[in-house]
């Protein structure tokens, strides 16, 4: 597995993506960020059901879900700072994000809905807790100033039970849904079968959707 991670860090090395620059005066009204680097294949559907294929290089709009294809991956980074990699076979909706003047105005709302990412919080998760989220069918996620992994297991885990697993490399996140809320600190790992059974931690041996196969850091060192 450590090939792997090798790989994946060689192809995701911010070398690749040191020319492209980041900056809020330079998106449309609607865009949130720009993709950085794709290995495999990766495409946006917009709300309407358009369908474009995804390169280094091009943006991604709130409201956009971003896909990605069977060993495929895309690093993404957002206006304010965030960076995202994901998984292959991942389903990732910007469900809404917004860069404003008025902290309580800024917005970054993702939803899960398959698959799995590493994100480092940007500007918006650091100010601003309340303006930070990420949902999926299970439980939703909120954090301050972090980075942090997951992956939603629906029978594509292999023999791991169903559910969402987390880890968090650094900071904090808050993991809750209507069975109840428990945070997780750096090192730590959790798991949440379903909407109903509060998030619980769990040992890394019990956290193989995540530790058998690592992502590289989301951002760029």
């Amino acid at each position: 597995m450590m090939d792997v991670y090798s790989d994946l860090k060689t192809l995701f090395r911010c070398a690749l993506v040191a020319s492209i620059f980041i900056s809020t005066h330079a998106f449309a009204a609607t865009e949130a960020g720009k993709v950085l680097t794709v290995a495999g294949r990766a495409a946006a559907a917009t709300q309407d059901g358009d369908i474009r294929n995804l390169g280094r290089g091009g943006g991604v709009n709130s409201g956009d879900t971003v896909v990605t294809s069977s060993n495929s991956y895309v690093r993404m980074k957002f206006i304010d700072g965030a960076s995202v990699i994901l998984r292959p076979n991942s389903r990732f909706h910007i469900a809404e994000y917004q860069v404003a003047e008025k902290e309580e105005e800024n917005r970054s709302f993702f939803d899960l809905v398959k698959g799995g990412f590493r994100a480092v919080t940007g500007a918006i998760g650091k100010r601003n807790r309340r303006g930070y989220r990420v949902r999926t069918a299970v439980a939703t996620i909120g954090i301050r100033g972090t980075d942090y992994e997951m992956r939603t297991c629906n029978g594509d885990c292999g023999n791991n039970p169903n559910g969402d697993y987390y880890t968090v490399h650094d900071g904090g996140i808050s993991v809750a849904n209507s069975g109840g809320e428990i945070e997780f600190q750096t090192g730590d790992f959790g798991y949440v079968s379903n909407a109903g059974m509060s998030p619980v931690p769990i040992p890394q041996a019990d956290a193989d959707p995540l530790t058998a196969d690592p992502l590289p850091p989301a951002a760029c060192e």
